[in-house]
């Protein structure tokens, strides 16, 4: 079988994934039923195709068992909502069971791994803080995972002055249930003032292996500035592959005229 109608196998069976006629989930013929399928004798050549699409992270191996569609969770978000979620309960001194990110997609199965580094204020960090390029802050990093599949990647920074006032000294001062609105309410800074920008663009190389992104696939990349008295306190960018979100915006317009 030449590399040619390789290609043509392997496009053929992303086609037949993508039009959901084999669905998230569903476990592939076997290799010998597809080989005689598409009249192919090398097994080498099947393998290769189906490699490829393991590869993309259209498709799973599962020893002993055999191919599978690789699942994915969609988590439906609506960003309004969530803030004023995290909002509320931070001004309330409300101290949830469970994580906000949970209460706020009313997903299950979540894990985060936390890390904490000091860093330079990179450009358009130290633009959008307000800060001199260079300043040092506090980068915290948060790796979400649902359901053993990676979900975001987000990172926050405020100056470390802000940091200490909030009292995060590391990843165990960290609470479920407890946000960065709360956070920063317990310095002195309860922000008053958020704003949210939303991008899509082609994820990096590291990006594309820390978040298990198959080819092709673009990333939502959105920036929060959130601000009290007009003074930018945090900001903080999320990384999230497009085919594992789908944001929503309800605004009440009658609330809004009030």
């Amino acid at each position: 079988m030449s590399s040619t109608a390789a290609t043509e196998v392997e496009q053929d069976l992303r086609r037949r994934i993508e039009s959901g006629e084999f669905r998230p989930g569903a476990q592939l013929p076997k290799l010998t039923d597809l080989m005689a399928e598409y009249g192919v004798r090398s097994r080498g050549a099947m393998d290769r195709a189906i490699r490829a699409l393991v590869g993309d992270g259209l498709l799973v191996s599962r020893q002993g068992s055999g191919i599978y569609v690789r699942e994915r969770q969609v988590v439906r978000r609506d960003l309004v909502a969530g803030l004023h979620m995290e909002y509320d309960r931070a001004v309330r001194d409300e101290v949830a069971t469970g994580g906000l990110f949970e209460a706020m997609t009313g997903t299950n199965g979540l894990d985060v791994a936390t890390s904490y580094e000091l860093v330079d204020a990179a450009d358009r960090v130290a633009e959008l803080l307000q800060v001199q390029a260079g300043t040092p802050l506090l980068a915290r990093t948060f790796r979400y995972t649902i359901a053993g599949q990676p979900h975001q990647l987000t990172r926050s920074f405020m100056t470390t002055e802000l940091a200490r006032q909030a009292e995060l000294t590391s990843p165990g001062s960290e609470r479920p249930g407890i946000g960065t609105i709360a956070q920063l309410r317990k310095a002195g800074s309860t922000p008053d003032r958020v704003s949210i920008n939303l991008e899509t663009r082609m994820p990096t190389t590291d990006e594309r292996e820390q978040l298990a992104i198959s080819r092709g696939t673009p990333v939502y990349e959105h920036w929060r500035v959130m601000s009290k008295d007009g003074v930018p306190v945090e900001v903080s960018t999320a990384i999230v592959p497009g085919d594992r979100v789908a944001y929503t915006l309800n605004v009440d317009l009658g609330e809004a005229r009030s």
